[in-house]
């Protein structure tokens, strides 16, 4: 079954139930898409984890705090963010007007079942698609801002790994160190599924008005396999090929063999670091390095690597998620959930 798309009557973004699947909406007289559950997931679990990640306050004062810490820095299982990168790309690459009728345009110049096809076999083939320059930039822009913070906040714990070496209980060992690694291990095998609150926080981060000082202009923008990705998966939305149904054909778009590895490497390390840690300072470090710094680099050079200005369980699970397209979403409100049925 295909999620519906419509014009919204209101003003604000809000979750509403359509045939008892949970569907964000907006108003702006412009048309939308609908993304598999599993697209939504991945995009949700990449904004989560860097927003929760980046969030992460480098002035630890017991053990405790450094676990907390830890659990916050190794809450993502790779696979899942590598893909969330491509559909959190997807949704800012769906904001660019131009990209969209460049999309359409291909699809009369042959047929929409062909353009999906060439797609899904050869996603790399949307860089043939007027406007496609512009979309990747959006993608591109919206993936910096992602890990901008999340380094800059791995360079301070980093930092602190140092700093705490004056306080004693940094220096006592930590209690427990196979069960802690067993815990990191088991939290980053754990797939992310958003409840209905995590799509208004998707939706307004990833539709946020790029910084025209950045990457993203047309003609300039820096393509690299993540970003391409992104709006070849953009594109295949637009043309209705993105749905639960689609999900075993979007997988070759959703995941890219380079980032992946680098996601994958970024957790192995975390394992070997922490698995030979001995006081607290040491776990600092790993999550400094390892959980943050590492990741955030893969997140920086999947899109292109270019410099940004450094930004100063709930629910049933959301089956799909109805996508605002074509830049309406600059001024998204916050959503609130409304249970299915209603």
């Amino acid at each position: 079954m295909k999620y519906p798309m419509f014009w919204a009557a209101s003003a604000l973004v809000a979750v509403t139930a359509v045939g008892g699947f949970a569907v964000a909406r907006q108003e702006r007289q412009s048309p939308g898409v609908s993304l598999a559950r599993d697209v939504v997931a991945a995009a949700s679990a990449f904004e989560t984890y860097t927003r929760n990640a980046a969030a992460v306050s480098a002035g630890f004062d017991d053990g405790s705090s450094v676990a907390d810490a830890l659990a916050r820095g190794a809450a993502y299982q790779p696979q899942q963010l590598d893909a969330g990168m491509i559909a959190y790309g997807a949704i800012a690459a769906l904001q660019e007007p131009a990209f969209l009728d460049g999309v359409k345009a291909a699809a009369l110049e042959t047929s929409p079942a062909a353009l999906i096809a060439r797609l899904t076999e050869n996603p790399d083939s949307v860089v043939e698609i007027d406007g496609v320059g512009a979309a990747a930039g959006r993608a591109q822009a919206a993936l910096l801002r992602r890990g901008a913070p999340l380094g800059v906040t791995g360079r301070a714990v980093k930092q602190a790994a140092y700093d705490v070496q004056h306080q004693d209980w940094s220096k006592r060992p930590i209690a427990d160190g196979a069960g802690r690694l067993a815990r990191v291990k088991a939290m980053s095998a754990a797939l992310f599924t958003p409840a209905e609150a995590d799509a208004g926080r998707l939706i307004q981060a990833a539709t946020a008005p790029r910084d025209e000082a950045g990457a993203g202009a047309e003609g300039g923008a820096v393509f690299t396999p993540v970003t391409v990705r992104a709006a070849a998966l953009a594109a295949l939305a637009v043309l209705g090929a993105a749905g639960d149904e689609d999900a075993a054909r979007l997988d070759a778009v959703m995941h890219e063999p380079k980032s992946g590895f680098c996601m994958k490497m970024a957790k192995l390390n975390l394992y070997q670091c922490l698995a030979v840690a001995g006081p607290h300072y040491e776990d600092v470090f790993c999550l400094g390095q390892h959980a943050l710094i590492d990741t955030a680099q893969c997140v920086t050079d999947a899109a292109g690597g270019a410099a940004v200005p450094t930004p100063a369980p709930a629910a049933r699970p959301v089956p799909g998620l109805f996508i605002p397209v074509g830049g309406a979403g600059t001024d998204v409100a916050a959503m609130s959930p409304v249970p299915a049925g209603n």
